[in-house]
């Protein structure tokens, strides 16, 4: 174990401390991970494949926001998985031993069903990110009843930037969220992008202490990748801001009673490795596809021929994951965007489908 995960481990235990409600989340939590890490490695030996320890699914690409750079901003939004289509997937995560599902989009809270289909899978964590424009008081109850949803609402620090980068008024609907979280007694935290223009102001104790107030449990830090429609290069972190603010995060993690995480280095750890394309993660669609990671939109399989287990077994992943300089970063929070070159030419070999054009 890195000593960054062992300080960020302390900061859960500094969150949970003298609370019970806390305490009981913890608890349930850690033994759930326990018990479907067994699950996983038995189901490893069962089939000829890389079962990821964390799923990635945009159950929805639609959504009520139009933000500058958005890396999901120009895909398909029809043909969406069903109801049904995602129950099964989640028992089949289930049953793998996967052990959390990442919730994105789109904004996922546009489908009417998310919260009824988390309720009847227990053994899963789900981590929902939203903007939080639909987080109405009843919603945070069921959130705060459910016992197995972190949410994640996405805020940028000041107005000014939130509103500019989303929409006027986002950073208010935002605060409004973790009003109604807060008073609900969810567990919930933020999600904030990091880009050149902003980067300064989110390493600050100011706002990590504005967020602890807010009643955020945890953070997550995003670098800017430079995709889908209309992209930002100007955003992308140069090595030295990139340095200083992986430094500032650990400082935080020391001090703040708030867990925080950064992509991608805490992904990427110092083997610089990434843990898509089934390595520790993959990425399943609106429609189905199995992506490599919701950065690159790009996919041999779709779950509704075969299922999670046929994902897991993909020989398209299998090949990335073969080729250690795809899974190498340098200039972008994502290596595998940056190899997309190299994607495209091992794509043309497999036949593979691109749903969006670099």
């Amino acid at each position: 174990m890195r000593k960054e995960e062992k300080v960020n481990y302390a900061a859960v235990l500094r969150w949970a401390r003298f609370n019970p409600r806390r305490i009981v989340f913890l608890l349930r939590i850690s033994w759930r991970h326990w018990r479907v890490n067994r699950r996983r490695r038995r189901q490893q030996r069962q089939i000829d494949g890389s079962i990821p320890s964390v799923l990635a699914i945009s159950p929805t690409m639609r959504c009520n926001y139009n933000c500058t750079a958005c890396y999901s901003r120009g895909r398909p939004t029809d043909n969406e998985l069903s109801t049904d289509e995602l129950d099964v997937l989640f028992s089949e995560a289930e049953e793998l031993g996967i052990h959390s599902i990442v919730l994105t989009g789109g904004e996922p809270l546009l489908r009417d069903d998310i919260l009824d289909l988390i309720a009847h899978h227990h053994r899963l964590l789900f981590f929902l990110i939203t903007n939080g424009s639909l987080v109405t008081p009843e919603i945070a109850r069921r959130i705060a009843r459910s016992g197995n949803i972190i949410l994640l609402v996405s805020i940028e620090r000041f107005a000014s930037d939130t509103d500019e980068l989303r929409q006027p008024g986002a950073h208010e609907t935002a605060m409004r969220a973790f009003a109604h979280l807060r008073k609900a007694r969810a567990v919930f935290g933020f999600i904030a992008t990091n880009t050149s223009a902003n980067t300064s102001q989110l390493a600050t104790d100011e706002f990590i202490d504005q967020m602890v107030t807010f009643g955020c449990v945890a953070g997550f830090f995003t670098e800017y990748v430079p995709c889908g429609l209309n992209p930002r290069p100007d955003w992308v972190l140069d090595d030295a801001a990139r340095a200083a603010f992986h430094k500032r995060v650990l400082e935080f993690r020391r001090r703040k009673p708030i867990v925080l995480s950064q992509f991608p280095d805490d992904e990427y750890g110092k083997e610089n490795r990434c843990s898509g394309a089934g390595r520790s993660s993959l990425h399943i669609n609106s429609q189905g596809d199995v992506e490599p990671c919701p950065f690159v939109s790009i996919a041999h399989e779709n779950i509704r021929q075969g299922g999670l287990i046929a994902a897991c077994q993909s020989p398209f992943l299998r090949a990335i994951r073969e080729q250690p300089k795809l899974l190498q970063r340098q200039r972008y929070a994502c290596s595998l965007f940056e190899h997309r070159a190299e994607l495209d030419g091992l794509a043309r070999q497999f036949g593979v489908h691109c749903g969006q054009k670099w």
